[in-house]
């Protein structure tokens, strides 16, 4: 039976960090206030509530993306010439579908996200406190950037890998061309993986900064 390479398995099996759930996720209780504080107090917020869920959703990935290996095993156990991928029905075209799907919320948070991080940069007023805002608008950015590019490098693979399943429909490739296409799979999976761990610098850098940032405008709400 075809099976995945054994490095395939592993490349997807790390998680994201959750540091980012250190984040408080208390809600702010306004009172009268500037517009402009009461603006970046709102923005402080939704950036606490968002992260997480975007950290969940990225989880969420790795977590079909460990479980491919055994889709493809359960299929080939159904029926080894795997004559549906042809059609593209299967365990594994189930386990593409939730990854897409995952990621268009993906894309629709990181915009909140990334009009979060336009806001606090563009933020000027001598009430607030500046410097918190700074790091916490710079890390915003980075994350911002880093998933950017993790959502299109996944379309990328979605693609690839939906190709290579349909390719192998009938046990038409060979062994050499089996063993070259995964390989070519594992190693943009592993760049991939790449990206996801760089993402964990600024979400650790950016917990303590906005917990000070949002206590700091929480205490000047006379």
């Amino acid at each position: 039976s075809i099976r995945m390479q054994p490095q395939s398995k592993e490349c997807v099996m790390k998680k994201i960090a959750t540091k980012v759930f250190l984040i408080s996720a208390s809600l702010l209780v306004f009172a009268a206030c500037s517009n402009t504080k009461k603006s970046a107090e709102k923005t402080v917020q939704e950036v606490q509530d968002t992260l997480p869920v975007v950290v969940d959703h990225l989880n969420n990935i790795q977590t079909f993306e460990a479980n491919l290996q055994s889709d493809w095993e359960d299929d080939i156990a159904d029926d080894s010439t795997l004559a549906n991928y042809a059609k593209k029905k299967g365990k594994v075209f189930d386990n593409l579908q939730q990854r897409k799907d995952i990621q268009k919320q993906i894309t629709k948070t990181l915009k909140v996200i990334r009009d979060d991080a336009s806001h606090l940069s563009n933020l000027q007023d001598k009430v607030l406190p500046s410097v918190e805002i700074k790091i916490v608008s710079s890390n915003l950015q980075k994350i911002v950037d880093s998933i950017t590019d993790y959502i299109k490098k996944s379309e990328e693979q979605l693609n690839n890998e939906q190709k290579f399943f349909v390719e192998i429909s009938g046990n038409k490739l060979s062994k050499d061309d089996l063993k070259d296409k995964i390989k070519e799979l594992n190693e943009a999976a592993l760049e991939r993986q790449n990206i996801l761990e760089e993402i964990n610098d600024p979400l650790s850098a950016i917990d303590k900064p906005i917990r000070i940032l949002k206590a700091r405008l929480n205490a000047r709400k006379e």
